[in-house]
């Protein structure tokens, strides 16, 4: 085989050590040593093809890495080891949330006062009934006046109220 053709082989080995990497989960082996071998076939293409060759085989591998590294994370999570390790989010309904979002709904619009600090996240109380309220901006400290605006992620969203 050419000497041209053990450069072209080293590349491609490199390469498919790199796709390897994205489907056997090998916790970076495959992609160490696909790195190595993209390193000589960058060091066998200076010394077979000159300073040229090897700038541009160095430029080419800038552009591809990147590229390659975004793509296998942009959908990774779509192959066989990755929907197992990383499944997908589930879809929160009304039912999981600890409160009907209907009755809070009803407290929009409303004053309450903050049973614990909000940092942001804490307890409220309005009307009576305690629900766990989400601080608009910053932190609201216990026993302030608020106003419920709206809800965020099953959790009521309050400001401070100004007089």
């Amino acid at each position: 085989m050419s000497e041209l053709g053990i450069i072209i082989l080293i590349y491609v080995v490199g390469v498919v050590l790199l796709l390897a990497e994205i489907f056997i989960p090998s916790h970076g082996i495959l992609c160490v040593t696909s790195m190595g071998f993209l390193v000589t076939a960058v060091a066998k293409t200076f010394s077979y093809g000159g300073r040229d060759a090897g700038v541009l085989a160095i430029l080419a591998l800038a552009v591809f890495l990147p590229v390659f590294g975004y793509v296998s994370i942009k959908y990774w999570h779509q192959t066989p080891i990755g929907r197992r390790i990383s499944p997908p989010n589930p879809t929160l309904t009304s039912a999981d949330v600890a409160v009907p979002v209907d009755e809070l709904n009803a407290l929009i619009g409303m004053q309450g006062k903050t049973v614990t600090a909000l940092r942001p996240v804490g307890t409220g109380e309005f009307e009576g009934r305690r629900v766990t309220c989400v601080a608009e901006m910053g932190v609201i400290d216990e026993g302030e006046q608020v106003v419920a605006t709206g809800i965020k992620n099953g959790n009521l969203a309050v400001t401070r109220h100004t007089a």
